[in-house]
């Protein structure tokens, strides 16, 4: 007589397949979010949605599949699996979705991080970086070491971007200036 299939390490190897791929789908995730002009608590409220249903849809199914009790390694495997896709699969439609017209603005900085102290030198090997304010959103923005003498000069960044999918701004380029021009009369 053979065995019956149970097919409990088959869905082992699926849940394990789908925490992975949620994982490094969350890990793409952040890449997107920094390109856009979104709340944090947006994309993280997605994560606790999605991984919440998907929670109460696989609960008693993995608890089988893995023989455990209890309700906590199910829901870490739901937020990060399925909570990670579709953050991922949000983020991912807002940006490739955006409308093609691209929009320019100036807009004043509202916050530099330089590693430099009172005499003018580099004291950590940390890239300059600036926050700005769109939107209702603090963005900081990350520049190269060459960089340093014109974000430190700075006090006004030039920000292209366009209107993405579900309305959150998508950031492609940015470039600091040390002054407003002149409007020509």
């Amino acid at each position: 007589m053979t065995p019956r299939f149970s097919g409990k390490g088959f869905y082992q190897n699926v849940y394990i397949f789908l925490l992975v791929t949620g994982i490094i789908l969350m890990v793409f995730a952040y890449l997107l979010y920094r390109h856009t002009f979104i709340s944090l608590l947006i994309p993280a409220g997605v994560v606790l949605l999605a991984g919440m249903i998907a929670f109460v849809a696989v609960r008693k199914h993995y608890n089988r599949v893995y023989g455990i009790r209890g309700f906590f390694y199910a829901l870490s495997n739901s937020l990060l699996a399925y909570g990670g896709m579709v953050a991922f699969l949000f983020l991912l439609i807002n940006y490739y979705g955006a409308s093609t017209v691209d929009e320019g603005l100036v807009v004043p900085i509202k916050r530099k991080h330089l590693a430099i102290d009172s005499t003018g030198r580099i004291t950590r090997l940390e890239k300059p970086s600036i926050i700005i304010h769109h939107q209702g959103v603090d963005k900081e923005l990350v520049f190269d070491f060459a960089r340093y003498p014109q974000v430190i000069a700075a006090e006004y960044v030039v920000i292209d971007y366009s209107r993405g999918f579900f309305g959150y701004d998508i950031l492609h380029s940015y470039d600091v200036v040390q002054k407003l021009p002149e409007p020509e009369p």
